[in-house]
Protein backbone atom coordinates (compact mmCIF):
# COMPACT_ATOMS: atom_id res chain seq x y z
CA UNK A 1 0.00 0.00 0.00
CA UNK A 2 3.04 2.67 0.98
CA UNK A 3 4.19 1.97 -2.80
CA UNK A 4 0.32 2.83 -3.96
CA UNK A 5 0.00 5.88 -1.98
CA UNK A 6 3.34 7.23 -3.75
CA UNK A 7 1.96 6.08 -6.94
CA UNK A 8 -1.07 8.20 -6.60
CA UNK A 9 0.50 11.30 -5.39
CA UNK A 10 2.73 11.61 -7.84
CA UNK A 11 0.11 10.58 -10.60
CA UNK A 12 -1.54 14.26 -9.02
CA UNK A 13 1.48 16.07 -9.82
CA UNK A 14 1.47 15.13 -13.30
CA UNK A 15 -2.20 15.71 -13.71
CA UNK A 16 -1.80 19.34 -12.07
CA UNK A 17 1.16 19.71 -14.16
CA UNK A 18 -1.09 18.74 -17.47
CA UNK A 19 -3.78 20.81 -16.19
CA UNK A 20 -1.36 23.64 -16.37
CA UNK A 21 -0.47 22.86 -20.00
CA UNK A 22 -3.94 22.70 -20.91
CA UNK A 23 -4.62 26.26 -19.60
CA UNK A 24 -1.37 27.80 -20.98
CA UNK A 25 -3.07 26.38 -24.05
CA UNK A 26 -5.35 28.14 -23.95
CA UNK A 27 -3.78 31.45 -23.22
CA UNK A 28 -1.89 31.04 -25.96
CA UNK A 29 -5.02 31.51 -28.37
CA UNK A 30 -5.24 35.33 -27.19
CA UNK A 31 -6.00 35.09 -24.08
CA UNK A 32 -3.53 37.38 -22.12
CA UNK A 33 -4.91 40.80 -22.83
CA UNK A 34 -4.00 42.76 -19.79
CA UNK A 35 -0.88 41.12 -19.17
CA UNK A 36 2.27 42.70 -18.46
CA UNK A 37 6.02 42.60 -18.08
CA UNK A 38 5.27 42.48 -14.41
CA UNK A 39 2.60 39.43 -14.53
CA UNK A 40 4.94 38.01 -16.77
CA UNK A 41 7.81 38.11 -14.50
CA UNK A 42 5.98 36.98 -11.62
CA UNK A 43 4.57 33.92 -13.99
CA UNK A 44 8.10 33.26 -14.89
CA UNK A 45 9.15 33.00 -11.33
CA UNK A 46 6.40 30.59 -10.34
CA UNK A 47 7.05 28.53 -12.99
CA UNK A 48 11.27 28.48 -12.48
CA UNK A 49 10.08 27.39 -8.96
CA UNK A 50 7.88 24.40 -10.34
CA UNK A 51 10.99 23.31 -12.55
CA UNK A 52 13.18 23.14 -9.60
CA UNK A 53 10.75 21.35 -7.04
CA UNK A 54 10.17 18.71 -9.84
CA UNK A 55 13.82 18.45 -10.39
CA UNK A 56 14.55 18.18 -6.86
CA UNK A 57 11.78 15.60 -7.02
CA UNK A 58 13.40 13.40 -9.70
CA UNK A 59 17.30 13.86 -7.83
CA UNK A 60 15.81 12.86 -4.58
CA UNK A 61 13.56 9.59 -6.43
CA UNK A 62 17.25 9.06 -8.20
CA UNK A 63 19.04 9.20 -5.17
CA UNK A 64 16.04 6.32 -2.74
CA UNK A 65 16.05 4.02 -5.28
CA UNK A 66 19.64 3.50 -4.15
CA UNK A 67 19.34 3.53 -0.26
CA UNK A 68 19.14 0.73 2.13
CA UNK A 69 20.47 -0.20 5.37
CA UNK A 70 24.11 -0.38 4.32
CA UNK A 71 23.80 3.52 2.86
CA UNK A 72 26.65 6.02 3.14
CA UNK A 73 25.14 9.05 5.45
CA UNK A 74 26.30 11.26 2.44
CA UNK A 75 23.94 9.67 0.42
CA UNK A 76 21.22 9.70 3.17
CA UNK A 77 21.56 13.44 3.41
CA UNK A 78 21.44 13.85 -0.51
CA UNK A 79 18.47 12.28 -0.43
CA UNK A 80 16.86 14.43 2.42
CA UNK A 81 18.23 17.55 1.10
CA UNK A 82 16.69 17.17 -2.17
CA UNK A 83 13.17 16.26 -0.44
CA UNK A 84 13.95 19.66 1.98
CA UNK A 85 14.31 21.70 -0.91
CA UNK A 86 10.63 20.38 -2.32
CA UNK A 87 9.24 21.00 1.15
CA UNK A 88 11.06 24.76 0.68
CA UNK A 89 9.81 25.32 -3.20
CA UNK A 90 6.12 24.31 -2.34
CA UNK A 91 6.29 27.30 0.73
CA UNK A 92 7.30 29.63 -1.55
CA UNK A 93 5.05 28.46 -4.73
CA UNK A 94 2.25 29.69 -1.96
CA UNK A 95 3.80 32.72 -1.72
CA UNK A 96 3.87 33.54 -5.39
CA UNK A 97 1.10 32.64 -6.53
CA UNK A 98 -0.81 34.55 -3.97
CA UNK A 99 1.86 37.47 -5.93
CA UNK A 100 0.42 36.45 -9.28
CA UNK A 101 -3.47 36.66 -8.28
CA UNK A 102 -2.70 39.90 -6.75
CA UNK A 103 -0.79 41.33 -10.37
CA UNK A 104 -4.12 39.51 -12.61
CA UNK A 105 -6.40 41.68 -10.05
CA UNK A 106 -4.11 44.78 -9.95
CA UNK A 107 -3.79 44.89 -13.84
CA UNK A 108 -6.35 42.09 -15.61
CA UNK A 109 -10.03 43.11 -15.88
CA UNK A 110 -10.56 40.52 -19.28
CA UNK A 111 -12.60 37.96 -17.93
CA UNK A 112 -11.10 35.35 -19.98
CA UNK A 113 -7.57 36.16 -19.19
CA UNK A 114 -8.39 36.65 -15.49
CA UNK A 115 -9.62 33.12 -15.49
CA UNK A 116 -7.25 31.79 -17.29
CA UNK A 117 -4.66 33.46 -15.94
CA UNK A 118 -5.20 32.42 -12.39
CA UNK A 119 -6.03 28.79 -13.12
CA UNK A 120 -2.79 28.85 -14.77
CA UNK A 121 -1.28 29.79 -11.66
CA UNK A 122 -3.12 27.48 -9.48
CA UNK A 123 -2.51 24.54 -11.24
CA UNK A 124 1.29 24.68 -11.32
CA UNK A 125 0.90 25.69 -7.45
CA UNK A 126 -0.98 22.23 -7.05
CA UNK A 127 1.72 20.58 -8.55
CA UNK A 128 3.87 21.54 -6.22
CA UNK A 129 1.61 20.37 -3.40
CA UNK A 130 1.29 17.01 -4.83
CA UNK A 131 5.09 16.96 -5.43
CA UNK A 132 5.52 17.66 -1.06
CA UNK A 133 2.79 15.15 -0.52
CA UNK A 134 4.82 12.28 -2.84
CA UNK A 135 7.88 13.45 -1.23
CA UNK A 136 6.17 12.30 2.22
CA UNK A 137 5.23 9.23 1.00
CA UNK A 138 8.69 8.23 -0.77
CA UNK A 139 10.79 9.06 3.07
CA UNK A 140 8.16 6.60 4.58
CA UNK A 141 9.29 4.36 2.34
CA UNK A 142 13.15 5.25 2.17
CA UNK A 143 12.99 5.43 6.59
CA UNK A 144 11.76 1.76 6.40
CA UNK A 145 14.24 0.57 3.73
CA UNK A 146 16.91 2.05 5.73
CA UNK A 147 15.98 1.03 9.13
CA UNK A 148 14.56 4.21 10.50
CA UNK A 149 11.30 2.94 11.62
CA UNK A 150 12.99 -0.38 12.54
CA UNK A 151 15.03 1.89 15.65
CA UNK A 152 11.45 3.36 16.72
CA UNK A 153 9.93 -0.01 16.87
CA UNK A 154 12.50 -1.71 19.36
CA UNK A 155 11.88 1.02 21.62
Amino acid sequence: MPFLRLIECADDAADELEEAVFVLSLIAEHNHHGWNDELRAALRRLADKVLDAAQDHVKALAVARTLNEASLAEDQDEFLAACWRVVNAEKLCDALTRDVRRLFVRHVSDAAALSLGTDFAAALEASTDALLRTGYAMRGLVFTRVGANHQERRA
